[in-house]
């Protein structure tokens, strides 16, 4: 009789076995599934958040693969959606990136009120995903015509709010519990407290707590099933009363120690009495993993005992947030923790800045990354415009993995802060849950339905009728970007261009060859499209569910410009004339006395169109058709019927778009005549151009179809300095640099120059990261030494 119980318990231990590893391979293989497919993640780095609206906003953005945990290499269409405070689009643009990075800007105006905007960047690609993997930045501008109130760095005391986190969610009867806590208000502003009471319900102190800056705290206590808890806070600033959440008779709770010596992670999973008698001899997996990095351990709940005891080695586990869970035998989750992971810290960055000479500051650095790209923002070391600061690090290491993302990232991973573990464990307990669900792992894996976008299509149809049997070629040409390409019309005179870099405000050329490869002069349909899609999830912003208090004691008003009365009058004044009378060679051939006359200096920049738009007519770029038009101002549009007659070395031009890419530096004289009485005129006027000598004029007399790109990728600003009236108004608002493309090849030292003020100290902002996917984000203030 006992070979046969022995046997048979042999079998019931054999098949439970094989049910434990039949789950952990299926739990693995929908990990895996669900992760299978490259994910990116962008962060964007400003130069600072609050602009006066006359500045330039600047950024430079890093694409990171969360599969390989390094630069994605093949994203080059990064979407940007531009919207204002009451969630209307502003403006959109395409950026191009590059080796996982990007630039962009946007020159301010008037048009932009004061106020706040959210600037969100995603993919195209990223819509394949449940998760929002988007990057939001909100910046404020401000009017400098207006007075303007800082943001009172008090919380609105009137408005706290009290959020309980229970361990995985559970408050458990009869065992001890620890229970997280964030207070803030309701602009999210975390209100910091250390003097929290947990009172029963005979007002019997049964905890006492503190919250950090980061809103967080937590407590320990043993609830009772029958009894009430209330959480109390009285002060002269605040007066709180919040019941806890109901207990439970039943229930997992995950805690762990995550600061062993020995890099090692060791877990415990608790129930309580009746909790034993409803898991025992029941087996559980308890998986740690981030995106398709996992690991797992099976354990029951054996021989009345209320907690298990697990140990993992971190060198298994990923650097940042890890989702713990608690699988039953019916792969549901039952339990769910966070965890953060410090396995590799941040490179070291050293800074100095020195004076040179008396013109200028430079800043000079070295840094552990090897072939790192970097951005710099350097900032008067009081200046108002940082805040709240984010790190590159957080954003993919931390918000990557957060249902609610946090607003300020950087003092997680501040080196100067040195409880910074410590306030990323409380971080880790006050959350619900992960961003990424167990049922959509387990049941409903992503589906590739948008494509992963490179470049634009520039498509197009010939519109004349042609021989079916000969075979024409398309050919795009966009001389002043060194761009030649050509392609084939098929059966329906159809042609297309798929994955170009097309480039704002560039004038491509096309035109059609025949087998013998001459030009054959025919119209053509020509557009440029987009092959991106707006992104699907809603604009979740950093809610809040009321405005920011101002500071109504901390006011600023800018200086008005200075007018007539800062005029000096001078005793005397001597005039030197080395005026030199130009000399038109081109009068003649115009033969117009009407015409107004500009010979043009070879230093003169800017675009023969423009230029035109700034002597007497209308111009621009059509939104009907993306071609460019002249117009007389007394017509009011960009009609044909305003059309003045444009000349080019005495030859007709047709297409306008040419003069959108002719620039000024190429011409000799421009003649404009709005009369009409030019020996060659419109009646709307002629525009006689010529070109300097050595200029070909070919490229302008040839027959062909033209198109300015107007949604293409956006061209990137230079970003140049504002100027400010008063040192107090620079101080507080201005830049002093901005470096968004520092590249470190083997050489990991940098150098910048920026010019000097009256400051002894400056604020210093990186971020950036290296080929290997090491991440570097400094935030610091820097004295200015003095060069002897």
């Amino acid at each position: 009789m006992r070979f046969y119980i022995t046997l048979f318990s042999f079998f019931l231990l054999a098949q439970s076995y094989s049910q434990n590893t039949e789950n952990q391979d299926k739990i693995k293989n929908k990990i895996e599934n669900y992760f299978h497919y490259d994910r990116e993640n962008i962060h964007v780095h400003f130069n600072k958040t609050i602009y006066v609206n006359n500045e330039d906003i600047t950024f430079k953005g890093y694409v990171y693969n969360k599969n390989s945990r390094s630069p994605h290499l093949f994203t080059t269409n990064v979407q940007l959606v531009l919207y204002n405070d009451q969630n209307e689009v502003v403006q959109k643009q395409l950026l191009f990136t590059t080796l996982g990075t990007f630039q962009g800007g946007l020159h301010l105006s008037e048009k932009f009120k004061s106020g706040k905007y959210h600037f969100r960047f995603y993919t195209n690609w990223m819509n394949n995903f449940k998760e929002n993997d988007s990057f939001l930045q909100t910046i404020e501008v401000i009017d400098k015509n207006e007075s303007y109130n800082f943001e009172s760095k008090e919380p609105n005391w009137k408005t706290a709010k009290v959020s309980f986190f229970p361990e995985s969610g559970v408050l458990l009867n009869g065992i001890i519990n620890r229970v997280g806590v964030k207070i803030a208000d309701c602009n999210r502003k975390a209100i910091s407290i250390n003097d929290g009471i947990i009172l029963d319900s005979k007002s019997n102190e049964i905890a006492r707590f503190s919250t950090n800056k980061m809103e967080n705290g937590n407590f320990y206590f043993t609830p009772i099933s029958n009894e009430t808890y209330t959480l109390v806070i009285h002060s002269d600033k605040i007066n709180l009363s919040e019941p806890l959440p109901p207990i439970q008779d039943t229930g997992l709770t995950i805690s762990y120690n995550n600061q062993l010596s020995n890099n090692h992670l060791v877990l415990s999973v608790k129930t309580n009495d009746k909790g034993v008698a409803l898991y025992e001899n029941k087996k559980y997996i308890l998986l740690i993993h981030q995106d398709a990095n996992s690991a797992q351990k099976v354990f029951t709940f054996n021989d009345k005992q209320q907690e298990q005891i697990l140990d993992f080695d971190k060198k298994y586990l990923s650097n940042g947030v890890n989702t713990i869970r608690v699988i039953d035998e019916n792969l549901n989750e039952v339990a769910q923790r966070l965890v953060y992971i410090y396995e590799t810290t941040k490179p070291n960055v050293k800074l100095e800045a020195k004076t040179i000479v008396n013109d200028s500051i430079s800043l000079t650095g070295t840094t552990d990354a090897k072939e790192a790209n970097i951005s710099i923002s350097i900032l008067p070391a009081d200046n108002s415009c940082v805040g709240p600061k984010k790190s590159i690090l957080g954003t993919f290491y931390l918000n990557a993995y957060l249902e609610q993302p946090e607003m300020e990232t950087y003092p997680y991973y501040d080196s100067e802060n040195s409880v910074r573990k410590l306030d990323m464990e409380l971080l880790m307990l006050n959350q619900k849950r992960s961003k990424y669900l167990w049922e959509d792992i387990k049941s409903n894996p992503p589906k590739m339905t948008f494509r992963f976008s490179k470049g634009v299509t520039i498509s197009g149809k010939v519109e004349k009728k042609l021989n079916p049997n000969s075979k024409y070629k398309i050919s795009l040409i966009a001389l002043k970007d060194n761009v030649f390409d050509e392609t084939t019309l098929d059966k329906n005179n159809e042609f297309k261009f798929e994955n170009y870099f097309a480039q704002d405000s560039t004038v491509f050329i096309f035109q059609m060859l025949n087998e013998k490869n001459t030009t054959v002069y025919t119209k053509m349909d020509v557009k440029i499209s987009r092959n991106d899609t707006l992104f699907k999830l809603p604009l979740n912003k950093y809610k809040t569910d009321c405005p920011a208090i101002k500071n109504l004691e901390k006011s600023f008003t800018f200086t008005t410009s200075k007018t007539d009365e800062s005029i000096i009058n001078l005793s005397e004044v001597k005039i030197k004339n080395n005026y030199k009378k130009e000399v038109f060679t081109h009068s003649a051939e115009v033969g117009s006395s009407s015409a107004s006359a500009y010979k043009i200096d070879e230093n003169t920049f800017g675009n023969v169109l423009d230029f035109i738009g700034r002597n007497g007519y209308k111009t621009g770029i059509s939104p009907i058709d993306n071609n460019a038009y002249i117009s007389n101002p007394r017509n009011g549009g960009f009609s044909e019927n305003g059309v003045p007659s444009v000349y080019i070395d005495n030859e007709i031009v047709f297409d306008l778009n040419l003069l959108f890419s002719l620039y000024l530096n190429e011409v000799d004289e421009i003649y404009i005549d709005k009369t009409g009485f030019s020996s060659a005129g419109g009646s709307m006027g002629t525009i006689n151009i010529y070109l300097k000598k050595g200029i070909k004029n070919e490229y302008y007399r040839e027959k062909h179809t033209s198109l300015v790109v107007t949604s293409g990728f956006t061209k990137n600003i230079d970003f140049k300095n504002s100027q400010f009236e008063t040192q107090k108004e620079f101080y507080e608002f201005g830049t002093l640099g901005w470096f968004p493309k520092i590249i470190l090849q083997e050489n990991p030292n940098f150098k910048v120059a920026f010019p000097k003020g009256n400051q002894s100290e400056i604020q210093v902002l990186i971020e950036g990261f290296a080929n290997d996917g090491q991440l570097i984000s400094e935030i610091r203030k820097i004295s200015i030494a003095k060069t002897l």
